[in-house]
């Protein structure tokens, strides 16, 4: 298959992004092009890919001085408007856009799928409500909720790479919370279970240290000993983080439409205790490789008794669902389903076109012979 994959070129695609996005779409563009697909991927000069790239600017718009936000999103939007005006050398375009894409998909020919990686504001829904009648993908079939009237063709979870999460079957002694220190991520759930417990933790996560919550919820309780706070991992750091904690503590009470952290940590073997909210009933298997929990209550019992939990059933679940060559086939059979709609639907087209044609001619040939 010839396949265009846009990625938006607020940031690059290294191999490893922090940025959830840009990690999944580079991972998923790679297996493509080792699974011999023609990839082109639109995003920056200097992403780096196994595939072809396209791009309009060097760096990442992020990366530019002095650009407005609105400067910014017509960037975005050049770069979209680039890869739908090479629409005919493809046979399918994904769209890591939650919405750019689907302005453009209408007016080619070429079909389009569309990954909605992002919660859904509620003020960008009755926009969303206009292009409904696009390919869409959603990424945990909790998501759908939020606009079940789209257009939903197919759910296909995350993947990891479980050959850099490795599995460790001995773990040291402490719990872990990583991710964006923010109140809607419940950091400080987190903290309270930890004191509870007696447990030591782990906070690895970008803060935002010019907000109320930091200062009011989180800053107080770091003590350097048993609460201890240290900034945002890069890749390699945060593996080690997430294969020597006990547990991952996951206490999101947002609605995530996935949440990557958690098949990173059942990768190596680390069980998760989440809140049973959003996806996370679909990636945690309750009291197999982790707990699903309705408060801080529920957390500090499920602390209490994580040692039950098999590290290996973790690894198992994750090889089983949730692994990159899962995640690519998905995508393949995906794009094979909808190329094949496509062309079914134009074949119809032609057919009635030629019928109506036909009909014409016989209607005129008839009133000619009339004459």
């Amino acid at each position: 298959m010839k396949i265009a994959q846009l990625v938006s070129n607020l940031y690059s695609i290294p191999p490893r992004s922090l940025r959830a996005i840009y990690h999944l779409a580079g991972l998923l563009t790679d297996g493509l092009v080792e699974g011999r697909h023609d990839v082109t991927l639109f995003n920056v000069k200097n992403a780096q890919t196994l595939a072809k790239l396209d791009y309009v600017t060097d760096i990442a718009v992020s990366k530019m001085p002095g650009l407005s936000e609105l400067a910014k999103r017509r960037y975005m939007q050049l770069l979209a408007s680039k890869c739908y005006q090479r629409a005919s050398e493809f046979d399918i375009i994904h769209s890591h856009f939650n919405l750019v894409g689907c302005y453009y998909a209408p007016l080619v020919k070429t079909p389009s799928v569309h990954t909605i990686h992002s919660p859904i504001a509620p003020d960008m829904m009755p926009i969303m409500e206009n292009v409904a009648r696009n390919n869409f993908i959603s990424i945990s079939l909790n998501q759908r909720k939020q606009m079940p009237k789209l257009n939903w063709i197919a759910n296909i979870y995350h993947g990891v790479d479980t050959n850099h999460y490795t599995f460790n079957p001995n773990p040291e002694d402490y719990l872990l919370f990583l991710g964006r220190v923010t109140g809607q991520k419940g950091v400080h759930f987190a903290i309270e279970a930890a004191k509870a417990t007696n447990s030591k933790l782990i906070i690895s996560g970008k803060s935002y240290v010019s907000e109320d919550y930091w200062h009011k919820e989180v800053e107080p309780h770091i003590d350097g000993v048993n609460i201890r706070y240290v900034g945002e991992s890069d890749h390699n750091k945060k593996i080690e983080y997430l294969r020597n904690a006990k547990a991952l503590l996951f206490p999101t009470h947002e609605q995530d439409p996935f949440g990557l952290v958690t098949i990173e940590a059942m990768a190596c073997g680390t069980p998760v205790i989440g809140f049973d909210v959003a996806a996370v009933p679909e990636i945690v298997q309750d009291k197999k490789t982790g707990y699903l929990v309705k408060d801080v209550a529920g957390m500090v019992k499920a602390i209490n008794k994580i040692d039950k939990i098999q590290r290996t059933a973790c690894r198992e679940r994750v090889e089983k669902f949730f692994s990159i060559e899962k995640m690519v086939d998905g995508y393949e059979r995906v794009y094979e389903r909808v190329i094949e709609d496509a062309k079914r639907a134009n074949r119809k087209k032609k057919n009635a076109r030629a019928e109506s044609n036909r009909i014409k001619k016989f209607l005129k040939e008839k009133i000619l012979r009339a004459k």
